[in-house]
């Protein structure tokens, strides 16, 4: 049987309608479902913050009032060593019953510091008078001080008592434990370090600049009880967690837990277990703070939330079974099913009946909508027969649907006509926007010097290479001559990408230029530059910059770090793996206003080469989201260890090619080389 048009458009309409109708139950079923994970994810990132906004508040009041322990204990030190003092100024000053009487007095005041300490069960001072140079030539004095001895600071007992003031010093060092009765009384345990708070005061005054007092009074006091009251309050914090989490409401199956690093639970609430294939998601919570997976189980699919508290190292973890979280979208579904199908038949038949009178106008309307679809729209009259076109002819006075239906098409032509005149003008702009940003590229990398700029000179060669991620980067390089024959060597990262960073990363490269050509050390002029650029910052922006003074002559190299990637350094005469300038001067530039940078030392000896980049080469990805990472990059020094800067920078830059395949650049890449060259003998005896 053949079917007319009006049961085949009746055909189309039922079909459509219930095409229609299935595909909003069923996207109505889908975004309830996706709205109820979202909230589970809401709860969660609240609960993430709040656990660690809990933690980190615990965390600085016990800093704070380990702090106040230290301080309090340090007035306590200063108090019994100026007793002590005193009461030595009374004894003879030479002989041998001056050091019989010191022995003595300092014999009964360590016995009545013990019996004060075991009295209010607390550490006794202890006590000892060092003679400087037996010391020095290798006594173990009574208090276990040896001269090589390190403190918390890695500054040796030598170094302690070269620079040691009228007023003393403190150090803090872990000092062998008497074998008696006078040891700790708290209970801490065997992982926590036991740590010694040392006070050395000078007994007398040196007459001679440079020289070592002849004596030296050695105070000390354990501090057992404040890496106890650390430990405790870590175990209260636990029982904290594990009482909120034990009375949280979970649906069945789910559970809340709190993770050490291992993956170990350290505090839980709910009936759930840990599912296999967790650590992959604990490993990503460690780079974007929040992680969702999806992980299989025995009882189904399970949605898993990890969220990692970096202070501690902990995560917190929530698991709900999907079939529960979507039990209320599938009830709602059944609910919508039993009410749209009544309607969607109702429609139908309304539909067929509203067709005979919809059939009879549409030739025109066909007609015209073939002639707009032959229209040539490149031509500049088009646009004006299109304006006819959609005016002339149709039943726009009709209210019927019909009616709408031409009045939209009339509206459409007249929308059309204006969205090609704006598209046009649109393209043109655009045009004219990529000839400006490709001018701000040539500009911007007019400011830098040229990458093989730098002049060779012996005991020096450099080279440097920049490709922005965009039209315009926020990386920058510069290298130059100072007045006194060194170079300067400077590197950077803007935050963020394109126009706002090339500015900042101008201004930045000035502000450089100016203070280390003004004579400043790296540390002076980072300190310079951050003032500048936190007086004049009013988008927030930062920069990591890494400053150097490097000498040709003798291979010493003058840094500073404000928050930059660690240069590598790489022999290129020993098999050693490369070396890494990681001492950090300060933080990120332009955000602190009052920060105070440190200067560091290095030297180059001939033949070592260093590479300077940012984080663009260790942070390019594969397709597979993997990062190049600095094992690779160590690899591939190792590899052209004998190339010079140019040669290293171009075979390094092939390297990341490489492994990126065809993932984007996402970052700029920017590296500088340099390295210490032979220096060759001239005909008078001199080294050029």
């Amino acid at each position: 049987m053949t079917l007319t048009l009006r049961m085949r458009l009746a055909l189309l309409v039922v079909c459509s309608v219930a095409l229609s109708v299935g595909l909003a139950l069923y996207l109505t079923w889908q975004k309830v479902g996706e709205t109820i994970i979202d909230m589970e994810e809401r709860n969660f990132a609240t609960l993430l913050l709040v656990e660690e906004e809990r933690l980190n508040t615990a965390s600085m009041n016990h800093l704070a009032s380990k702090v106040r322990g230290v301080m309090a204990r340090k007035a306590q030190l200063r108090d019994a060593a100026a007793r002590v003092t005193a009461q030595l100024r009374q004894l003879p000053r030479n002989g041998k019953d001056a050091r019989e009487s010191q022995e003595a007095l300092l014999e009964a005041i360590n016995a009545a510091a013990i019996a004060q300490a075991d009295k209010w069960s607390v550490d006794p001072i202890r006590m000892d008078i060092i003679p400087t140079r037996a010391l020095l030539e290798g006594r173990v004095t009574p208090l276990g001080l040896t001269p090589d001895m390190t403190d918390a600071k890695q500054r040796s007992v030598r170094q302690l008592l070269s620079r040691l003031t009228a007023d003393g010093d403190f150090a803090v060092m872990e000092l062998p434990r008497p074998t008696a009765s006078t040891g700790s009384v708290f209970d801490v345990p065997e992982r926590l370090s036991r740590p010694d708070l040392v006070f050395l005061l000078p007994l007398e005054e040196s007459s001679q600049k440079k020289r070592l007092p002849e004596t030296v009074l050695a105070c000390a006091v354990s501090l057992d009880d404040l890496e106890n009251m650390a430990y405790q309050a870590k175990a209260r914090l636990l029982e904290d967690s594990q009482e909120k989490f034990g009375g949280m409401q979970l649906v069945p199956g789910g559970l809340v837990a709190l993770l050490d690093a291992d993956g170990a639970i350290l505090a839980s609430g709910g009936s759930g277990h840990l599912p296999s294939g967790l650590a992959a998601v604990l490993r990503q919570a460690d780079r974007l703070g929040m992680a969702k997976a999806v992980l299989p189980s025995e009882a189904g699919e399970l949605l898993c939330l990890a969220g990692s508290i970096r202070a501690f190292g902990w995560y917190v973890v929530t698991i709900a079974p999907l079939a529960e979280i979507r039990a209320p979208s599938s009830a709602l579904l059944a609910s919508l099913i039993k009410v749209t199908v009544p309607i969607m038949a109702a429609t139908a038949l309304l539909a067929l009946l509203m067709l005979i009178r919809t059939l009879r106008p549409l030739s025109l309307l066909t007609r015209k909508t073939n002639e707009l679809a032959r229209m040539d729209f490149t031509v500049p009259a088009a646009l004006d027969r299109l304006d006819s076109l959609v005016s002339q002819g149709l039943p726009l006075a009709r209210r019927d649907e019909l009616g709408q239906l031409a009045r939209a098409f009339a509206h459409m032509g007249r929308a059309l006509a204006v969205n090609i005149r704006n598209l046009m003008e649109t393209t043109a702009s655009k045009e004219r926007m990529e000839g400006e940003l490709s001018a701000a590229r040539e500009i911007q990398m007019g400011i830098l010097p040229a990458p093989d700029g730098a002049q060779e000179v012996c005991g020096f060669k450099a080279s440097a290479f920049l490709d922005p991620a965009k039209e315009v980067g926020g990386d920058l390089y510069d290298f130059f001559s100072t007045g006194d024959g060194r170079r300067a060597l400077i590197i950077g990262d803007v935050s963020g990408k394109g126009v706002p960073a090339a500015l900042f990363m101008s201004m930045t490269v000035t502000l450089v230029r100016y203070a280390l050509e003004s004579g400043l050390d790296p540390a002076a002029a980072l300190n310079r530059v951050n003032r500048m650029l936190e007086a004049h910052n009013p988008g927030n922006m930062f920069v990591t910059l890494f400053l150097a003074i490097y000498d040709p002559a003798t291979g010493d190299l003058a840094y500073a770090n404000g928050g930059h990637c660690p240069p590598c350094i790489v022999d290129a005469g020993a098999q050693t793996p490369p070396r890494l300038l990681d001492k950090l001067s300060g933080p990120l530039v332009g955000v602190l206003p009052d920060m105070e940078y440190t200067l560091f030392h290095d030297r180059l000896t001939p033949g070592e080469i260093c590479l300077i980049f940012t984080d663009g080469v260790t942070e390019a990805m594969n397709t597979a989201k993997e990062l190049y990472g600095e094992e690779r990059l160590f690899r591939c020094l190792e590899q052209n260890r004998r190339a010079t800067p140019k040669q290293l920078l171009t075979r390094v830059f092939e390297d990341i090619v490489r492994f990126r395949g065809e993932e984007p650049q996402s970052d700029d890449i920017t590296m500088l080389a340099f390295c210490r060259t032979e220096q060759r003998a001239t005909p008078d005896g001199a080294h050029d």
